[in-house]
């Protein structure tokens, strides 16, 4: 990543592509052979990451919201503290951090590790700070 261009509004566009659901756009950030080492998820590779999204995507409503951001000097990592919130458009027992009916909400907290390399997501890793059963009903 080059230093002429600074990390956080990088990072702010693609939480943004996230939260509007632009694959193509947020797909962009990962490199080709990403390490993925999520919640629900721990694949490799932009094309893994990107199906296991679109899974969840269209079962779920899931936005981030940044909280805390921090880079590294040289550009090669941020550490971002990130709120996910989930709503479920439809019953999904087989959800991966656990079972959620329609119109379950989820909310947690969770510190994400971002390695960067040739300006892409390298590994992401990801540790639950606090949260993750929310309010159930509508």
């Amino acid at each position: 990543m080059s230093m002429e261009r600074p990390l956080r509004p990088w990072f702010e566009a693609y939480v943004d592509a996230f939260n509007h659901n632009d694959f193509a756009g947020f797909g962009a950030y990962y490199a080709d052979d990403v390490i993925f080492q999520g919640q629900a998820a721990q694949v490799i590779g932009r094309d893994a990451v990107l199906a296991f999204y679109r899974k969840v995507k269209s079962r779920l409503d899931e936005t981030l919201d940044l909280l805390a951001f921090v880079a590294a000097a040289d550009g090669t990592r941020i550490v971002a503290e990130v709120r996910t919130r989930l709503v479920a458009r439809e019953d999904w027992p087989g959800m991966p951090t656990g079972p959620m009916k329609k119109g379950d909400r989820r909310e947690s907290v969770n510190f994400i590790l971002y390695d960067i390399a040739d300006g892409h997501f390298a590994r992401v890793r990801s540790a639950r700070f606090s949260g993750g059963q929310g309010a159930r009903g509508a």
